[in-house]
């Protein structure tokens, strides 16, 4: 199931509901964390936030997520969360994007306002914000942060357009709408929709850019892959332009990922004067990842044949020595599946491998769900909540190295309700970052005794399918002496990975290893638990957690 606009109309009444029922971050609070300095264990009470895809950006000692239908919120500890703005609130005067109608007018020519699958309301999806220190401003001043955000009004007419502000809460200014998709050869119109579709319509740019032409920051032609034998936009390779994400090299340059279902994941580089992306230009093939490039979309990563796969973040570690490519499988909604996957590349143009060695290039090629590791599915410890759809997901390497992964989370209540969630990651014996099985609330790992962690876990395998079901739980003991039983028979083994925890290597009897790592938690519920993440060499993930 691909992006649908009315979940924004759902969104809208439940988060109202959801804000005024949030607990209060001080009550049952025992340790706070103070503004500026080291994050302490939480064990209150949380306070709640709605954000649609959440994209994260620190700011001083602040956090801020941006997400979905003008959703923001932010914290000061990456626990407790405080709604800055809940969905579509005020969009004739909004704090952060002003009067959506009056300032985003030229991308609302093509998509995202009355029209379409939006129409009677609006659909801007997915926002990215990121500090570019090299922007130029009119006056000649320095720095600015860009909000990339897209506006669709069907599942392959969209664009993606940047706005700007020198203060992260904005307002921002709108700049220019930057790429556009579902255009087609000749004149028509989607259903529900006024909108001519022909390619060379003034309010889409490739006309100007054809003026232009390759030397001088434009294209030389129209592409024939754009269009299919019956003249419409071939979406099995051209993107859907939505979900953009600003990712910086090793080096400090700057580029725009975006893309969902359609034609794949698309990368393209940024000017950081204008925060533009520039034009490749001419089709080309990219020297290091064999991955094609796109004279207008840019160079293709992942994906292809309208397979899900969207809600693209690339985030380098330079630790490990990778850019970690993430992206999220399967339909939002509850019932939709909606899973996470993670890649990773030494070249940020790829080619981005999975555990298994399968190139994300190549995963519209057959089933996707073969492709990428799997981080979590739908599932439910005993006597604690059900979670369901984990998705469309940022992350984040914070001034002190520890990872997070920030993502929106819906659960087993029948409701299409969401939260935004966050969750520690470590790396594992192979620099695969393993993620925590209780969401964050700043509890240090640590090294443990071999006592520590034998005994008998409530076992779950997140497997690899994009599946709507909740997942089976099981049995699994790690014993002394070094055999695992239960839901499967094998071994276990630990060693001190010199960063102050212990790896974990369990071993199926078939040969097949997951390694990971050992993190005491508190659970749902209070009580803390032993726990075990580990990335299997299938692109399977497997969590324990201590009975």
């Amino acid at each position: 199931m691909k992006k649908k606009v009315w979940i924004a109309m759902i969104s809208a009444a439940v988060l109202a509901a959801s804000v005024c029922g949030s607990l209060s971050a001080a009550e049952n609070a025992e340790e706070t964390t103070a503004s500026g300095g080291e994050k302490t264990f939480y064990e209150g009470a949380i306070s709640r936030a709605s954000v649609h895809d959440p994209s994260i950006i620190r700011e001083g000692d602040t956090y801020y997520v941006f997400g979905s239908h003008l959703a923001a919120a932010k914290s000061e500890d990456l626990v407790n969360w405080e709604q800055l703005c809940k969905d579509y609130e005020n969009p004739t005067d909004n704090a952060i994007y002003g009067n959506l109608t009056e300032n985003f007018a030229e991308t609302f020519e093509w998509a995202g306002f009355n029209d379409g699958d939006c129409t009677g309301g609006y659909a801007i999806w997915a926002p990215d914000v990121h500090w570019d220190a090299e922007y130029v401003w009119e006056d000649g001043s320095k720095g600015a942060y860009l909000l990339y955000y897209s506006a669709s009004s069907s599942w392959k007419r969209s664009c993606i357009g940047l706005a700007v502000s020198k203060t992260i809460e904005g307002p921002y200014a709108y700049v220019d709408t930057m790429i556009y998709s579902g255009f087609s050869k000749e004149s028509g119109v989607d259903e529900n929709s006024k909108i001519d579709t022909r390619w060379d319509n003034d309010y889409l740019n490739l006309t100007e850019l054809l003026e232009l032409g390759s030397a001088n920051g434009g294209i030389d032609e129209i592409s024939e892959e754009w269009f299919g034998a019956d003249g419409l936009y071939n979406y099995k390779y051209a993107p859907n332009a939505i979900d953009p994400t600003a990712v910086e090299d090793k080096d400090g340059n700057l580029y725009l990922v975006y893309g969902s279902w359609s034609g794949g994941l698309y990368i393209l580089r940024v000017d950081e004067t204008t925060g533009l992306v520039i034009y490749p230009g001419t089709d080309s093939q990219e020297e290091v990842s064999g991955n094609f490039t796109d004279r207008y979309y840019g160079t293709h990563i992942a994906g292809s044949k309208h397979q899900s796969g969207e809600g693209p973040y690339i985030l380098y570690d330079e630790e490990a020595g990778y850019y970690y490519l993430y992206e999220t499988y399967g339909g939002l909604t509850a019932d939709g599946g909606y899973n996470m996957r993670m890649f990773r590349s030494e070249n940020i143009y790829g080619p981005y491998l999975d555990a298994a060695g399968n190139n994300a290039a190549d995963s519209g090629k057959v089933e996707n769900s073969k492709y990428g590791i799997k981080l979590m599915g739908n599932y439910q410890f005993d006597g604690q909540r059900g979670y369901k759809s984990a998705g469309h997901n940022s992350a984040l390497i914070d001034e002190d190295g520890q990872r997070y992964l920030i993502f929106h989370q819906r659960f087993n209540e029948g409701s299409e309700y969401h939260e935004v969630r966050v969750r520690q990651q470590y790396l594992n014996e192979d620099a695969w970052p393993c993620t925590a099985v209780y969401e964050n609330r700043n509890e240090r790992i640590t090294n443990v005794d071999d006592s520590a962690v034998t005994g008998i876990y409530e076992y779950i395998n997140h497997g690899k399918e994009n599946s709507p079901s909740m997942l089976e739980t099981g049995s699994l003991e790690l014993k002394e002496d070094g055999t695992v039983t239960g839901a499967f028979e094998g071994t276990w083994s630990k060693k001190d990975s010199g960063k102050g925890y212990d790896y974990v290597t369990i071993t199926m009897d078939t040969g097949l290893e997951f390694k990971g790592i050992f993190y005491e938690q508190t659970n749902d519920e209070g009580e803390k638990k032993m726990t075990f993440s580990a990335i299997g060499g299938n692109n399977a993930c497997i969590w324990g957690s201590m009975k």
